[in-house]
């Protein structure tokens, strides 16, 4: 538990918390401090809010306040809305991608096999957070950037997996009963060949669900992410790590790195239990 000093601020009919970082006058008039951005400013007692008869007085935060006075708590769980959602987001656009690309290559093999396949060697061979860097500076930095960047360089293994599953099971008999009901390819693809060859994509989707998070997390510390004041896990860990050199106030980046690697372990045990509740194969 810590404690920091802050005003309360009466404004269009709302309170509003002002971190104080040091205190210069106060007298019957008007308060006189210095934020945590190095300005003097001066406050009237009429706009302020007094408790105790103190305007000025101790307030506790649980994991402490960052560099602008900023609770730490407070922004690890906005952060988290931003984190995860950029990562579902940027998985759901590479899901659609890989699920459609490779089961394309994969049922009708031949020539759009080797077009998708020559696409997904291309991208495979860049690594991946240098490419998501890429197409996020051609983007520009932001919220929807970032999972757009993220989207496009993370479908080539759920392709990958979806093309080796589809060509297993193409040649099965409940496939060639199908074709000789006479269904035709897209409603042979959807009802029985995706159906069958989803539970290693499960499994694929919610490792690339993870990596998401951290490529997230890479962009926002470069700054090339979601811009600052809205909070995210890696800008707050870009925020401490100065001081984590100097050997204080080490929550500014432990607390963030924690979140992110909660969220990452969280994700691959949904994804382990995902696969054993869908996968046909398991069922009795």
């Amino acid at each position: 538990m810590f404690s920091s000093k802050v005003l309360h601020k009466k404004e269009n009919g709302t309170e509003k918390i002002i971190p104080v970082k040091k205190l210069i006058s106060e007298d019957d008039k008007s308060v006189k401090y210095v934020d945590y951005t190095d300005k003097e400013i001066t406050e009237s007692i009429a706009a302020l809010v007094k408790k105790d008869g103190n305007c000025i007085f101790d307030m506790k935060f649980l994991l402490g306040t960052d560099r602008f006075g900023r609770d730490i708590l407070s922004r690890l769980i906005y952060g988290a809305r931003i984190s995860l959602s950029v990562g579902l987001i940027s998985q759901g656009i590479a899901l659609l991608l890989g699920v459609f690309l490779g089961s394309i290559a994969g049922y009708f093999r031949g020539a759009p096999d080797r077009v998708i396949m020559w696409l997904v060697n291309v991208v495979w061979a860049f690594p991946s957070i240098l490419l998501v860097i890429a197409i996020s500076i051609v983007l520009g930095k932001g919220y929807w950037q970032a999972f757009v960047a993220i989207g496009l360089t993370g479908w080539v293994d759920i392709a990958r997996v979806i093309r080796g599953q589809i060509i297993s099971i193409r040649e099965s008999e409940y496939v060639e009963a199908a074709r000789a009901a006479g269904f035709g390819s897209s409603r042979i693809i959807l009802r029985h060949v995706l159906p069958n060859s989803f539970s290693p994509v499960i499994v694929t989707s919610t490792v690339g669900l993870a990596n998401a998070i951290i490529f997230e997390s890479s962009l926002s510390f470069l700054g090339l992410g979601v811009q600052p004041p809205t909070a995210s896990w890696g800008q707050m860990v870009f925020d401490g790590y100065k001081f984590l050199i100097t050997g204080t106030n080490f929550g500014m980046v432990l607390f963030p790195s924690l979140a992110i690697l909660l969220a990452v372990f969280a994700v691959n045990l949904i994804g382990d239990g995902l696969r054993d509740a869908f996968d046909p194969k398991l069922k009795k």
